[in-house]
């Protein structure tokens, strides 16, 4: 038998990047959401509501399609340091 296997949130690597919104540009049209609609959720008005913290690898290429469907460019990819 081999040796069990870890779970797969230890396997996850950090991106060291976050995904920010710029609340002034965005339109709340919800196109990010729709993308991405398992990382961003819409609030009661409509604008997007994003993690905090550092994305994950498999998080960020979610997030990069969010930033690139966004119509009004209101969303952004930032560089933890």
């Amino acid at each position: 038998m081999s040796a069990p296997e870890k779970p797969r949130a230890h396997r996850r690597r950090h991106s060291g990047q976050r995904l920010r919104v710029d609340p002034v540009v965005c339109d709340g049209i919800g196109q990010c959401a729709m993308v991405a609609s398992t990382l961003i959720h819409l609030d009661r008005w409509g604008y997007p509501v994003v993690p905090t913290g550092e994305l994950t690898s498999p998080d960020l290429a979610r997030a990069k399609r969010a930033v690139s469907s966004c119509p009004r460019q209101a969303l952004f990819l930032e560089a933890l340091e």
